[in-house]
């Protein structure tokens, strides 16, 4: 076969792929184009989890069906670019980088293996993996079973585990360790777990490496930790049909997973865009070896003196009856590799970065926060060494005070120092909110770079995700468990702060930045280089109510005198009601407290932007907005997350008016005074992408509106009835595609579906057809 050969760039590197529609999964059509593809999209999370370790490839030049070979040894046509290390006598590859993954995936190399090793210490593993290698035609459910009886005892000995698919029948538990024990003395505790784990279950699985002896049952394979032993690295794709790729997954689904293949190529990437990787966190909960735990624990007291002198500017800078910092005599029990990230809103909003070095806290101040991808560096002013009682300190230290100001834990776990530099150190954060890699270096005096190394999978100021959405509550409630804010009557959208420059999205993904100018003055509005703020954007009466057609006109300006013009006559104001994003790091999994905390910390008073007020008597807001005619309530779960673009019951939206959107099907004929223009509109639904009859409309039509709508109608597609079932005035009626959204109230829903006594309120531009959805109270599903 002749040799295509194309020159591409991907990142800093140019690399030449061949035969890029070769099929290597013939049952399938896969083509190297496609795998090469897969290995791009998916490097943020597989570099996260094989950088820095000794790979080996298996090759499939010809397809999966065809010879393969075990590439353990650097080819001599690797590039230079390609890093590599000896180990055991062999030069094994290192990946680093996604360009490096590229070069892999033209070699045709469709699986990846790593070791449980990482350079520099090469001999100390990270983890322990056991292999539940099921015997062939073994129902799935038991390999399930027996992971799940493994998950718990390897809970009662101290580990957190964590599971993935092994990309074929299989299920590989593994936990992580901090790297302080050699490779044989891992291996010893994991032969220790397995023997016991065999004795307690001995008719699910054996120890017997020989297939025959194996009697039906698991085979327990723990010598993927031996020494030079390999593992297939999470993401990586099999040599299967389907393409099936390890899959790192949470344990519920785990527990209910009953098609490993269901997780390939097509499907693994985009639940990793959308779930995050399930694996992201595992170097935080890093344990010693039980069988080395008692004695293992270093113990950091630092009694009447200042360690040698390591916190005397500390302690010279503090007033420590005056302050509710630390003083640097309570003695505390660390492991040696804490970290943690503060948020200190002193006299200059900025973050502190405290790496645990020398029983201290390393510490840098960094105004701009924490980069948020590669190509960013931001100022690091390096400052007094800390005592490690710091690391869980949160207050507000007195005006007045050396630092005064509230300061927060933003992030915090464990890290490692992967590389140490004569100006400075390599170093990753393993943490539940962050796990990343940094590198801080100097420049001048105490002045050094902060930069952060790797991809995020998912880059949320890049791609902003959809809003989280609330489902339909009955009635006002008061509850301890919830905060309640008032439900505005505007525009949905997400605001999105980089280095100073905003962009403003409406709830379908639209960019409407240039429509509303007077929201551009990020510097005065808003304390953070980067952030994701959920908010609604409301034009106020002269009572300082909302007045939807007011913004509805922002909406539709073109040209910018124009909307110059239209937002000096209808000023917009953003009321900014969640947090998603916070200079360098997702904050959609912390409290819907915490997240108020910090978003009421970024909003500067007397701006255009103002925090959405949170209540605790729901039942009392809630006749508070029927007075003042607003639309109704949010009830918000006190320890809820943002789950982006999902509905959920942890947000309740009560209304005080039934109230629903639906997308205009068709018009009747108008009569009388109506004749130039129609009857009444009719209404529809979706149900799981179906279109569902919900009646018509007539009334709250004045003159403008008829007029105005019946200019839009006439523009429609006219298309047939778009549903099954005839309706009473059908020779009236002309049907038309669906895709305008109108709001409308009602006083309830028939046994039938359609709506009782509707009332037409407005077009709502702002949404899609699709909005009209699984909104309708008896169709509410409780999604997650």
């Amino acid at each position: 076969m002749a040799r295509k050969a194309v020159l591409a760039s991907v990142g800093r590197r140019k690399i030449e792929v061949t035969n890029l529609d070769k099929v290597l999964f013939p049952a399938d059509g896969i083509t190297k184009a496609a795998l090469i593809a897969y290995y791009l999209r998916i490097a943020p999370s597989l570099l996260m989890h094989v950088r820095g370790r000794p790979l080996s490839l298996i090759r499939y030049p010809d397809g999966i069906n065809r010879e393969k070979w075990f590439q353990k040894n650097r080819p001599d046509f690797t590039p230079e670019w390609i890093e590599t290390v000896e180990y055991e006598k062999v030069r094994y590859m290192v990946c680093e980088e996604d360009a490096c993954l590229a070069w892999f995936a033209n070699l045709a190399s469709i699986e990846i293996h790593q070791m449980t090793v990482r350079r520099p210490e090469l001999n100390r593993p990270d983890m322990i993996v056991f292999d539940l290698d099921p015997p062939e035609g073994a129902p799935f459910a038991r390999v399930v079973e027996t992971a799940l009886i493994l998950r718990e005892r390897l809970g009662r000995l101290g580990y957190q585990p964590f599971a993935k698919s092994s990309g074929r029948k299989g299920i590989h538990v593994a936990v992580p360790l901090v790297v302080a024990d050699d490779v044989e003395t891992v291996f010893a505790a994991a032969l220790e777990i397995a023997k016991a784990f065999v004795e307690k279950n001995p008719k699910l699985v054996t120890l017997q490496l020989k297939k025959e002896a194996r009697a039906g049952k698991i085979f327990f394979d723990i010598y993927r930790n031996r020494r030079s032993q390999t593992v297939v690295a999470a993401y990586s794709v099999r040599a299967s049909d389907r393409a099936p790729v390890s899959m790192p997954l949470p344990w519920e689904e785990i527990e209910v997973l009953d098609d490993p293949a269901r997780w390939n190529i097509e499907t693994a990437p985009e639940r990793v865009a959308s779930e995050g990787d399930a694996w992201a966190a595992f170097g935080a909960y890093a344990v010693r070896l039980h069988t080395v735990r008692a004695v293992s624990v270093a113990v950091s007291a630092l009694g009447g003196a200042v360690d040698n002198g390591k916190l005397e500017v500390y302690a010279k800078k503090r007033k420590f009856d005056r302050t509710p910092e630390p003083a640097p005599v309570v003695p505390i029990v660390t492991r040696g590799d804490a970290f943690v990230v503060h948020r200190h809103h002193a006299s200059h909003l900025h973050y502190d970065l405290r790496l645990e070095m020398e029983g201290v806290l390393k510490s840098w101040a960094v105004p701009r926060g924490l980069p948020p991808r590669p190509g960013i560096k931001r100022l690091a002013v390096e400052t007094e060494d800390h005592p490690l009682s710091y690391l869980t300190f949160e207050g507000k230290i007195p005006a007045g005070e050396y630092g005064a100001g509230t300061m927060w834990v933003f992030a915090q776990g464990r890290h490692e120092i992967t590389k140490k530099k004569k100006d400075g150190y390599y170093f990753r954060l393993h943490s539940e909110a962050l796990t990343a890699d940094y590198r801080v270096f100097q420049i001048k005096g105490k002045e050094c770079l902060l930069e952060r190394l790797d991809a995020p999978q998912n880059d949320w100021l890049a791609n902003p995700p959809a809003p989280m959405l609330a489902s339909l509550g009955d009635e006002p409630f008061n509850s301890v468990d919830h905060l309640f804010e008032v439900k505005w009557d505007g525009i949905r959208a997400l605001i999105i702060v980089e280095d100073g420059r905003i962009m403003v999205r409406s709830r379908s993904g639209r960019d409407v930045t240039a429509l509303f100018p007077e929201l551009q003055s990020a510097a005065d509005s808003l304390r953070a280089t980067c952030g994701i703020f959920d908010t609604e954007i409301v034009c106020l009466d002269e009572n300082g109510a909302p007045e939807f057609e007011r913004v509805m006109r922002r909406i539709h300006q073109s040209g910018s005198a124009s909307i110059e013009r239209r937002s000096k006559k209808d000023p917009a104001v953003c009321y900014v009601f969640d947090c998603l994003y916070l200079d360098g790091r997702p904050i959609v999994q912390e409290p819907l407290t915490q997240r108020r905390e910090w978003m009421e910390d970024v909003v500067r008073k007397g701006s255009v932007y103002r925090v959405s007020g949170a209540f605790e008597d729901g039942v009392a807001l809630f006749e508070a907005t029927a007075q003042h005619g607003l639309e109704g309530i949010i009830a918000k779960r006190r320890t809820s997350r943002y789950v982006p673009g999902q509905r959920s019951r942890d947000w309740l939206k009560i209304k005080v008016r039934q109230s629903e959107v639906c997308v205009i099907i068709g018009f009747t004929r108008g009569k009388g005074n109506r004749e130039s223009t129609f009857g009444a509109l009719h209404l529809g639904r979706f149900q799981k992408g179906l279109l569902r009859y919900m009646g018509k409309v007539g009334t709250g039509l004045d003159d403008v509106k008829l007029i105005s709508l019946g200019e839009d109608l006439r523009r429609l597609k006219k298309v047939t009835r778009p549903f099954g079932k005839r309706v009473e005035d059908e020779a009236e009626t002309t049907w038309v595609e669906p895709t305008l959204v109108c709001q409308v109230n009602y006083l309830e829903v028939t046994s039938a579906g359609t709506l009782r006594h509707p009332a037409f309120l407005k077009l709502r531009p702002d949404l899609s057809p699709a909005d009209c959805d699984d909104d309708i109270r008896e169709q509410q599903p409780a999604r997650r």
